[in-house]
Parts: structure tokens; sequence; C-alpha cells
């Protein structure tokens, strides 16, 4: 496999304020208004929310720390494929490696799982896309070509607290980027979420993406009839 024939994405001019948690786009300097998980969460349970927001102090930190080690490793395995790539050893002191080793027991298993180190060639990491028309931007985590089955892969990284913790429908979170890559003309074979668990990380199951599509636009749907009545 090489680089030539491996299909292509253009980035778009899109900037993320961190202090505002707010995409831009750049040209004109427009905001967009929502993002992807604020519609996909909308509706969600004000106990469920308010269990959630309890113990964000324990799995934000976590979240960002293993979403960050696993960018790190798919875009090594990128930068791999220039023959004049020479790969410069992580900072011991550097944020990224002591999170790396702080949160072992989730970037091991993740990092060395078969998939990525056999299977998965990243194409994209980190990468924003977005759906001008209703002002809805969003970043997923990565998409690439599976060597194995010869079909391009949209992934969405979720850590867990718990080894025994069990999986849930992200149906949704992936069938808005799936329609904002499509909008690019970008070739989406199949859509499958990675579960990073302490001590394991799972490859989930395989998730159509006309069914990605379809419950995206669904919520979506719901959404806006909410902003109507509201």
């Amino acid at each position: 496999m090489t680089q030539l024939e491996l299909q292509k994405i253009k980035r778009q001019p899109i900037k993320f304020d961190a202090e505002t948690h707010r995409y831009i786009w750049e040209p004109t300097g427009e905001i967009f208004v929502h993002s992807v998980t604020g519609i996909t969460g909308f509706d969600m349970d004000e106990k469920k929310k308010k269990a959630i927001e309890k113990t964000k102090h324990i799995w934000a930190p976590r979240g960002s720390a293993v979403h960050a080690v696993f960018e790190y490793c798919l875009n090594l395995k990128i930068k791999a494929r220039d023959p004049d790539f020479i790969e410069e050893a992580l900072d011991e002191n550097s944020e990224l490696s002591k999170n790396w080793e702080k949160y072992s027991k989730w970037t091991l298993p993740l990092t060395t799982h078969r998939y990525f180190y056999e299977d998965f060639e990243p194409i994209e990491t980190e990468f924003t896309v977005c759906d001008r028309k209703n002002s809805i931007a969003g970043t997923f985590d990565a998409f690439g070509f599976d060597k194995r089955t010869k079909k391009y892969v949209l992934l969405d990284l979720k850590t867990q607290q718990s080894e025994k913790a069990n999986p849930y429908n992200t149906n949704e979170q992936l069938g808005a980027y799936l329609s904002m890559l499509m909008s690019l003309g970008v070739q989406v074979d199949e859509c499958r979420t990675v579960w990073c668990r302490p001590n394991k990380t799972v490859i989930g199951e395989f998730q159509h993406p006309t069914d990605c599509l379809s419950d995206w636009n669904y919520k979506l749907d719901i959404w806006k009839m909410y902003q109507e009545e509201f």
C-alpha cells in the first residue's frame, strides 16, 4: 500500500477556539453556533446529564490525554509512509509522555492493539468537518483504510472507566461526521467505535454507514423541530 493509493481529504479552513469552545470558518470569521455533540446530546435526560457532569473531573482529562496519545501514534504511521521520515524520540518530560504513562492502563492496550498495529492505515486524525447550512461543526477521531478488508473506515474513540463497561449507541455522532465527509466527496465504507477501557481495547462491531446517516438525520430533524418550538 503506497500513499498514492490512499484516498485523500482536503482540510477545510476551520479553526477551533479552545477558550470559547467554538469552531470558526476562517475565510469569513463565521462562528458555528452548534457542535455535533451538542446536538446528539440535546435531549439527554437531566438525571443522566448530572451524573456525567459529576464525574467530568475524572473522564474529561483522561479522555483528552488518551485521544492525544492516539492521535500521536496514528500520525506517526502517516508520517512513516514518507521514505525520508526519521522518527525522533518522544521527550519523556513532555505532557504527552507523562499522560501516556499516567493513563497507561488505557494507552498501552490501545496503541498496541493489532488492528492499529497491522490492519488500520490512518489517513486523517482529529479532522474537523462542518455543515455550514445548519451552522454545525465537529471533529472526528480518525479516518483510514483497513488493509485486511480493503474498506475505508471512520472511527470514533471512546474511553471508559471500567474494563466491564458496556458499549452504547454512537450511530448519531458517527452519522454526523459521515454526512459532512460525504459533502466533501469522501468515500466511507464502514463506521466503527473503538472502546478504550483499562487493560483492554475493543474494536466495536461494524456500524453500517446507512444506519449511522439515518440516525443522525432523524436526530437533526428532531432538534430542528425543538428549535422551532422554543
